[in-house]
């Protein structure tokens, strides 16, 4: 879920020093010029006994063990290197933190997962990864509508403050059930549950600090504490922050002033509707919804959404009539009726059944054909709604349908 926007966010394990380039960064209106990257210290073996301690939700952070310390301390001075942009991350951050604490606190959600959404968006609703994620969590269409959001032309609630933090909240709080680790839950939040439960099952470890993961999987913690250490422990670096970024750090902030062209560097210039409506809405507000307006949907069937849950993209589809023959690809690994199947394994579903009264359809798939092992096997699958976990796609959604149209498929 991470995308282009987060502009502080860089990969790369650094270790040596690196010189700073001759551009310069534009600066605030009452500071001088300043360098855009300042030098990054070496790292070395000793590093360890100058970090603070360091706690996400209250789980200890291994700094002892050098390679974390040298990804925790490359995420900072990764961070530190784009000074402007820092500054008016941490602006943002002062007016949407108020909003965002409260539904973390009704959740019981810990506070630290107030800093997930600058690594996924730099706090901006309007952003769109390449992939297709959207809002400040950055949820994929599928995921958004499990989850209970709308995404209707016009009216894309992962764009509103307030109902897609509700919506991480609640996915949150399923993949901390299903994990029994804030920091794994972290994980799968970037790279899914069923990938990091591939690789905790193939490597029998639990532990995120000792996993082996993919890249952006295995530095995404570490960014997420670098905002954390830097917005609310930034004194305990001084030995690693430059004095520059340290005077941006304790910079006086005015929420309501716009930037100038020249200082955007982020690429939502305007908030939309839906943003100044989280903007405005009180923190008394969000605790104590107004009577009459609706809740936020409730996902009692989350976890049979999730669990054994496979996402299948139509390629194929004959017409809306009883017997009709669709054709589906995986669109990721996981996990079906107990058995692992694999991205571009193929469904061959059959139009069940045709309910006009509830104007549903029925889709059923009795075999998956595995395109590693060219074998077909019997699976016996029922395409389901993703916002209530139910069996049944409704007709409309069906009249709309063509090729790329992803459905949940699930082993009932």
């Amino acid at each position: 879920m991470h995308i282009i926007a987060s502009l502080s966010l860089t990969a790369g394990l650094i270790v040596a020093v690196i010189s700073a380039p001759n551009d310069l960064l534009p600066a605030l209106a009452d500071r001088p010029l300043i360098p855009k990257v300042a030098p990054i210290p070496t790292v070395g073996p000793g590093l360890t006994r100058l970090l603070p301690p360091v706690y996400f939700c209250g789980e200890s952070v291994p700094l002892h063990e050098e390679a974390v310390a040298r990804r925790l301390v490359t995420a900072l001075v990764r961070n530190t290197t784009q000074n402007q942009a820092l500054y008016l991350i941490r602006q943002r951050a002062a007016v949407f933190f108020p909003v965002i604490e409260p539904i973390l606190a009704r959740h019981h959600i810990p506070m630290d997962f107030k800093y997930l959404p600058l690594v996924e968006s730099a706090l901006t609703g309007m952003a769109v990864s390449p992939k297709g994620a959207v809002g400040y969590w950055q949820f994929m269409p599928a995921t958004a509508r499990e989850l209970g959001l709308s995404i209707e032309p016009g009216n894309d609630e992962r764009k509103n403050l307030i109902k897609s933090t509700n919506a991480a909240c609640r996915y949150l709080r399923w993949l901390h059930t299903q994990l029994g680790s804030w920091t794994l839950a972290a994980a799968a939040y970037n790279n899914g549950i069923g990938a990091l439960l591939s690789n905790i099952r193939r490597q029998q470890q639990r532990d995120y600090y000792y996993l082996h993961l993919n890249a952006e999987t295995g530095k995404y913690l570490y960014r997420i504490l670098a905002f954390k250490e830097l917005f609310s422990n930034s004194g305990a670096y001084q030995h690693l922050i430059p004095e520059q970024m340290m005077a941006y750090l304790s910079e006086p902030l005015n929420p309501d002033a716009e930037p100038d062209e020249g200082q955007m560097l982020l690429p939502e210039v305007i908030l939309d509707e839906a943003t100044q409506v989280a903007v405005n809405t009180t923190a008394d507000e969000v605790l104590n919804p107004v009577p009459g307006r609706p809740e936020d949907i409730p996902l009692p069937n989350a976890a049979d959404v999730f669990r054994e849950g496979i996402k299948a993209r139509l390629t194929a589809a004959g017409d809306v009539q009883r017997g009709k023959i669709w054709v589906f690809h995986l669109t990721r690994n996981g996990m079906a009726d107990g058995r692992e199947v694999e991205e571009g394994d193929i469904l061959y579903a059959v139009v069940e059944d045709i309910d006009a009264k509830t104007g549903k359809v029925y889709l059923r798939a009795d075999k998956l054909y595995s395109t590693s092992e060219k074998y077909t096997y019997n699976l016996s699958l029922s395409a389901i709604d993703a916002s209530t976990g139910r069996i049944g796609i409704k007709l409309p959604d069906v009249n709309q349908v063509k090729e790329g149209w992803i459905l949940t498929w699930k082993a009932l």
